[in-house]
């Protein structure tokens, strides 16, 4: 597969991950993320799209050649601490909701480890994450496919925090005012 085929199939897996979480958020009673049960059509369809929309966008970096801007080697520099505190965050978001948790299924209400500066520590990580891959691949086609996850993860607690406030209640209501989304 070429550059430009791949680039294709990577903006539609992306548009359709874009597309499952504008629907989550525009349509909340009939949301499919959160998709609150593992193996469900919805955690399937959901987790499918982004792990091929991300990995199509890890190929892209390997293959696509062209450059975004005229930086060399430097571009590793600027990108290697963002890749490094995103993944952080990432982990210790992980090891404080837990596996299932952190992939949409229902779980018990956390406030602790990096919850308590941020409602989104993983999707703030996947950020970083993402900005530093753009940064390091310097690749438009991978920018453009980045672009929209990172989009998506913005948009992500928009379809949260209805399904949040139903399961936990108060306590989600209070922990919502003292907690920053993001920052």
């Amino acid at each position: 597969m070429n550059e430009h085929s791949l680039f294709l199939l990577s903006m539609i897996l992306h548009y359709g991950y874009l597309g499952i979480i504008l629907w989550s958020v525009v349509f909340p009673s009939r949301r499919i993320w959160p998709p609150l049960q593992k193996w469900t059509w919805k955690y399937v369809a959901i987790w499918g799209l982004f792990l091929s929309a991300f990995g199509a966008d890890i190929l892209l970096m390997l293959i696509d050649k062209s450059e975004l801007l005229p930086i060399g080697n430097e571009r590793y520099y600027l990108g290697a601490p963002l890749i490094v505190v995103g993944l952080l965050f990432l982990i210790w978001g992980v090891r404080s909701l837990g596996v299932e948790s952190s992939s949409g299924v229902a779980g018990e209400f956390v406030s602790s480890g990096p919850y308590k500066f941020t409602r989104n520590p993983q999707y703030l990580g996947d950020i970083f994450l993402f900005l530093g891959l753009m940064v390091i691949s310097n690749s438009f086609r991978v920018a453009a496919g980045l672009s929209l996850l990172i989009l998506a993860l913005l948009m992500m607690p928009l379809a949260e925090e209805p399904w949040l406030e139903e399961a936990y209640g108060d306590t989600y209501r209070k922990y919502k005012m003292t907690t920053p989304r993001f920052f």
